[in-house]
């Protein structure tokens, strides 16, 4: 897994509309201060779907480099966070075009004892993991991302709601989506 040493939270002076009125004006060391609270958070977010630290420490350091170069555009009524957190999801999803045979699909690393015995259970979960994937993967770009956060990251449908910066409503949606779509995909897996 992933680790960053993460600093026990500092306490900051300023707010980050604050620092993103400042880092508009040019101000270099808001701007410091901005990826010191945010680089370690957007490392770990973009290594859920990247495994490679190196890959990783590029996207995020080009997401920053990319808010520098365009900060007169910034909004401070905005959520930073949600802005910062949409960027590298697209800066991901730009990587792994093309690249999805390196995705991990439910339940394809997990081995059952009674089935490893068993050459016929073996064989029909292999199946079923494959078809898992291409089922996964077939689902529309914001459906996947939505369904992908939830049951492969485990996280709740307003922290999704959050880094995507929409509704809880929407998340619920994309989920109910998903679920359907891969019901109608799986249905000779799941009777």
């Amino acid at each position: 897994m992933y680790n960053l040493r993460v600093r026990q939270a500092e306490k900051f002076s300023r707010s980050e509309g604050e620092l993103v009125e400042k880092i508009r004006g040019g101000d270099q060391f808001a701007f410091k201060e901005l990826f010191k609270r945010r680089y370690a958070g957007l490392c770990r977010f973009a290594y859920r779907f990247i495994p490679s630290t190196d890959e990783v420490e590029d996207i995020v350091e080009a997401v920053f480099e990319k808010l520098w170069l365009n900060r007169e555009r910034l909004d401070s009524s905005k959520s930073i966070e949600a802005y910062l957190f949409k960027a590298v999801k697209n800066q991901v999803y730009d990587r792994l075009k093309g690249r999805t045979k390196d995705f991990v699909p439910l339940g394809e690393d997990r081995v059952d004892d009674d089935s490893a015995s068993d050459p016929v259970n073996e064989l029909i979960n292999r199946d079923l993991a494959i078809a898992l994937r291409d089922a996964i993967e077939s689902l529309p770009r914001k459906c996947k991302l939505v369904f992908t956060l939830s049951r492969q990251e485990h996280l709740t449908y307003s922290e999704i709601a959050e880094i995507l910066g929409i509704s809880v409503k929407t998340v619920e949606n994309q989920m109910a989506r998903a679920f359907r779509l891969l019901r109608k995909q799986l249905k000779d897996f799941i009777g």
